[in-house]
């Protein structure tokens, strides 16, 4: 599934630079923690940060990866409650910042903004629906090849997709919760069968048509 729709449009992102502030962050730095009462939205203008939640016994489950060009922090900015989840810079990375009470007097001021927001918002519904669909009735191989298929994005004119910035295997196994011993051996079966294939950093994936076949027919068995 691409990402495009995560993205903020130019239009939107011309309101909320007018709006904000410039925030360079280096990796590993917190940004956001559950239950912290600040209410900012956040741009990423370059790099990318995670969002993820720990359980009490200490694992830790990624629920997405923010990349340049798409936001968070706007729930908080929203309906005023403390931080659902928490948030780390995965690289060095340049953020814009928008007060929450600025971004909502954008919500109600600029027509471009809101109505980007109802169809973020939207999205993002759907997204999280997949996502506790996967959890719930896949199996881990499955799982993984749903998460490959959103990072390969929209396929080239060939049919081919390149995952240019992977997650290590130890990432991928909180977004699918999973242990990363598992990731490693589907992953291994993936590359045996032709479905993947390793560039050095790079994964193409040869034919995206196959890999979601194979999601399709092995979802409801494996």
């Amino acid at each position: 599934m691409s990402n495009s729709y995560l993205k903020v449009p130019d239009n939107v992102r011309e309101v909320l630079a007018r709006n904000g502030r410039q925030l360079r962050v280096r990796k590993g730095h917190v940004l956001l923690a559950v239950g912290l009462p600040a209410n900012d939205v956040y741009l990423v203008t370059e790099g990318s940060v995670s969002v993820s939640l720990v359980s009490s016994q200490g694992r830790e489950t990624v629920l997405r990866l923010i990349e340049q060009g798409e936001v968070f922090g706007e729930l908080a900015a929203i309906d005023g409650q403390p931080r659902s989840a928490d948030v780390v810079a995965v690289e060095n990375s340049t953020l814009l910042v928008i007060p929450g009470s600025t971004f909502t007097g954008l919500i109600e001021s600029e027509p471009v903004v809101s109505l980007w927001l109802a169809r973020y918002l939207a999205h993002q519904v759907r997204y999280l629906t997949n996502r506790i669909y996967e959890l719930s009735t896949m199996g881990v191989g499955p799982r993984l090849q749903a998460e490959l298929l959103r990072l390969a994005g929209e396929p080239a004119a060939d049919g081919s997709a390149c995952i240019v910035r992977v997650p290590t295997q130890a990432e991928l196994a909180a977004r699918i919760g999973t242990n990363r011993e598992t990731v490693t051996r589907e992953f291994a079966l993936l590359v045996r069968e032709g479905l993947l294939v390793k560039e050095g950093r790079r994964i193409m994936v040869p034919s995206v048509a196959r890999l979601a076949d194979r999601l399709h027919r092995f979802s409801q068995t494996a």
